[in-house]
Parts: C-alpha cells; structure tokens; sequence
C-alpha cells in the first residue's frame, strides 16, 4: 500500500484567511466580522457589500490539487490576494526553469528548492507572481502566490516567506520529505512546470 504524503504548514500573520472547498453564509460573516473589527474606522460603509462580495469569490481561486489556499488581506480595505500550496507529482518530460529565471531557496522544513518570479500583464497593468518548487524522487511540493500588484506584494513577503518556511510534508509511514537540490537545467520558455502538477 502506498504512503500517504501530508503536507503540514501554518500562518500566524493576521489578515490570512483559509479558503475551504465550499463556503455558507456563517462562514462569510463571520470573516467579514473579522476584518471589520481588525480595520476598525477604517470600515466604510461601502464595504458592507464590497468585502463579502470578495469573501464568497474566494472558493473559484481554490484549485482542486490545494492543500492549502488563503485569501490574504493585506491592508484595511478591499484587496486581497491567494495563496496556494500543493503535493504532487511533476512530469518528468517538463524542464525546470532556466538559470537567471529563478533562485535558489532554502526552506526549513522541505530542503532546497526554486523561487520562480513572473510577470503578467493584465490591461496595461503588469502584475507580479510567485512560483515555489521543491522537488525529490517521489512527490513535489509548489507554491503559488497570485499575480498581484508589486506594491502589494512586496510588503507580503516576509508573511510569505515565513508560510513557506513553515511547509513540512510527512509520510504516513512517518518519512520526512526532503527536496533534491535543484540544477537548474535548461527551460522550454512555453512549459510550466506548475501547470503539470499530478495530485497523489
């Protein structure tokens, strides 16, 4: 019988909502509550129907292969961005980014991975992402932050990188993942990696 991997993480920055699979009316009241109380006079009237409006949004952001997605409100007021993790398998005929396309990245509980920046361009605006990959021989590990703002981002980052930080992925078996250190092979610039990602 094969092992089942569990990917373990946590946030304790404020403002980092779990996005589940299905929400109900409770479950956005009471996040709106929350975000309310937190920004204090800086709620408007405007965000009685605004802020819910984005909470019940957040379940068509959450892919099928997440363990973890979070709505993060970064700031008092109505702009959020999504965080994903997820466990899987990569197909091997996909080559990983090239080197200058992504960083070396050390986390403490998955070993040695890539961060991977990317830009879009949405209208005439260019958004900036994340991508975070830890790879060995039997699962991989990703992150994915959503393209956002660079603005809104940047202040994120330590949150961020302290989610990543956090990630352990756990055999039921009880081995303990550990990521392949990366060689940066050469990159098919039309392939993602992330896109490829096979739940297990």
């Amino acid at each position: 019988m094969s092992a089942v991997w569990v990917l373990d993480g946590e946030s304790v920055n404020p403002g980092w909502l779990p996005v589940p699979e299905t929400i109900d009316d409770a479950w956005v009241a009471a996040n709106a509550a929350e975000l309310r109380s937190a920004w204090g006079d800086a709620w408007l009237p405007v965000h009685d129907e605004l802020v819910p409006a984005i909470l019940r949004a957040g379940p068509a952001h959450r892919r099928p292969e997440d363990a973890f997605c979070f709505q993060i409100w970064p700031a008092s007021g109505p702009v959020c961005l999504f965080v994903h993790a997820a466990v899987g398998r990569l197909d091997p005929a996909i080559d990983l980014p090239a080197p200058g396309d992504a960083l070396l990245y050390q986390a403490a509980g998955l070993g040695a991975g890539l961060q991977v920046p990317f830009v879009q361009r949405v209208a005439d605006t260019e958004v900036l992402g994340l991508e975070y990959l830890f790879q060995a021989a039997e699962q991989a590990v990703t992150v994915l932050v959503e393209p956002t703002l660079p603005e809104l981002l940047q202040p994120l980052m330590p949150a961020i990188h302290s989610f990543v930080q956090s990630l352990t992925l756990t055999a039921s078996d009880g081995r303990r993942f550990e990521a392949v250190p990366p060689g940066l092979p050469e990159a098919t610039a039309a392939a993602s990696w992330l896109d490829t990602l096979t739940v297990r």
